[in-house]
C-alpha cells in the first residue's frame, strides 16, 4: 500500500511575511505533473525466513513520471508492529520488528541523488533475524522522502511482508515395554517432546510392524506447543516367538505449513506363553496372568519325579529297614504277651 504526502519545499526566509503572500508563493511552485515513486517489486532470499538466520531483502523503487526527475531520495526502513503473529498455541504476543530484524553492516537508510523518469533504483540489504522471534508474518515499512526539480518535497510509505518461521524439532524418548509374550497383549509406550521453538499443528502418531497385531495404533494430538510433552501408548500381541520389529511414525506441520515426517524403530524379543513360567503353569491369553495347567490342578510332585523315586536304591533300603523294625516290634510284643500269660498261670496255682 502506498501513501503520498506533499510538503512545501520553499526555504524559510529570515524575515517573516504574511500568510497570504506565503500561500501565493506556494501556489506558484505547484507542479501539475507531480513525480510519483512506488515500490515496484521486492524479493526475499530465502523466501521463508528462519528465526536465528540471515536473509537478503531486494527491492526496486520506480519513478512513474514520464518527464520529471526525482531528486534527493532518502529511503528509511521503519520499525513497525508485527501484522500477524502466530495465533495457534500460547506464543501469540505481538512483537515489534525492531526486536526481530537487524540490518547487517549497514544503517536503516540510504540516499539516491537523482532518479530519472521511468527508471528504477535497486537495493539489496542483508538482515538477521532474532533467534527468539515468534513465528508469524511481520511487516517492514519503507519511508521514501524526495523532491522535484522545483524543490517541492514529497513523502511516500511502502510496506514489505516477511514471514518468519521457527525450526521444528521433535524428540522421542525410549520405547518402554514389558516382556512380550506370544498371544498376549503387551503395552508399549513412548514419550514425545517438542524441543523446538515452534508450535506444531495436525500432529499424528502411528505405529506399524510385522509379526504382531496392534491395538490403538493411531493417536491424533492436534496442536503440539513448544516445550510440552505427549505420550503415545499402544498394545502389541506377538504372533510367534522371535524378534519383534516395529516403527513409530510422526507426521505434523510447522507454523509455515510445511509437512514433516519422522520415524523411530523399536525392537524386542517375543517368548512363548509358558516360557519362563513355573512347571505346571501357563499364561492366560486374556489376562496375561500365570494359571495352573489342567484347569487348576495343583500337582505338587510331577509324574517324572515319582518314577525317579521308585528307581532310587535309597528308597528300597529305607523300606527294608522299616519292614525289619516292624517285624522285631511284632515279635517283641508276642514275647511280652506270652510272659504275661505264664505269670497269670503261676498266680492261679
Amino acid at each position: 500500500m502506498t501513501y503520498y504526502q506533499q510538503i512545501n519545499g520553499q526555504k524559510e526566509n529570515d524575515q517573516a511575511s504574511n500568510e497570504q503572500v506565503q500561500d501565493n508563493d506556494q501556489q506558484a511552485v505547484q507542479m501539475k505533473n507531480q513525480p510519483k515513486l512506488i515500490l515496484s517489486n521486492y524479493s526475499l532470499s530465502p523466501q521463508t525466513v528462519e528465526a536465528g538466520g540471515d536473509f537478503n531483502l531486494s527491492f526496486s523503487l520506480y519513478n512513474t513520471n514520464a518527464k520529471n526527475t526525482i531528486y534527493n531520495l532518502k529511503v528509511t526502513i521503519d520499525q513497525q508492529l508485527a501484522s500477524q503473529p502466530q495465533s495457534s498455541g500460547e506464543n501469540n504476543a505481538m512483537v515489534s520488528d525492531g526486536s526481530v530484524f537487524t540490518p547487517n553492516n549497514t544503517s536503516n537508510s540510504f540516499y539516491v541523488a537523482a532518479l530519472y523518469p521511468w527508471n528504477t533504483a535497486d537495493r539489496n540489504i542483508s538482515m538477521s533475524v532474532n533467534p527468539n522471534a515468534v513465528a508469524g508474518n511481520y511487516v517492514i515499512g519503507l519511508t521514501l522522502e524526495y523532491e522535484d526539480y522545483m524543490g517541492n518535497q514529497y513523502q511516500t510509505k511502502e510496506s514489505i511482508g516477511i514471514p518468519v518461521v521457527q525450526r521444528a524439532n521433535v524428540t522421542l524418548g525410549e520405547v518402554k515395554h514389558d516382556d512380550l509374550i506370544v498371544g498376549s497383549p503387551n503395552q508399549v509406550s513412548v514419550n514425545i517432546y517438542n524441543t523446538g521453538k515452534d508450535n506444531l499443528n495436525t500432529f499424528m502418531c502411528d505405529v506399524v510392524g510385522m509379526g504382531f497385531s496392534i491395538d490403538n495404533d493411531r493417536k491424533f494430538i492436534g496442536n503440539f506447543n513448544s516445550g510440552t510433552t505427549e505420550n503415545f501408548t499402544f498394545n502389541v500381541t506377538p504372533e510367534e516367538e522371535g524378534p519383534v520389529k516395529g516403527r513409530i511414525l510422526l507426521t505434523y506441520e510447522d507454523s509455515a505449513g510445511n509437512v514433516h515426517n519422522q520415524t523411530q524403530e523399536f525392537k524386542a524379543e517375543a517368548t512363548s506363553m509358558d516360557a519362563g513360567g513355573e512347571e505346571g503353569t501357563t499364561v492366560d491369553p486374556e489376562t496375561g496372568e500365570m494359571i495352573p495347567v489342567d484347569g487348576g490342578a495343583d500337582n505338587n510332585m510331577p509324574a517324572e519325579n515319582n518314577g525317579g523315586v521308585l528307581k532310587s536304591p535309597f528308597f528300597w533300603i529305607g523300606l527294608l529297614v522299616i519292614i525289619v523294625l516292624i517285624g522285631l516290634l511284632i515279635k517283641k510284643r508276642k514275647k511280652n504277651k506270652k510272659d504275661e500269660e505264664l505269670i497269670i498261670d503261676d498266680e492261679d496255682i
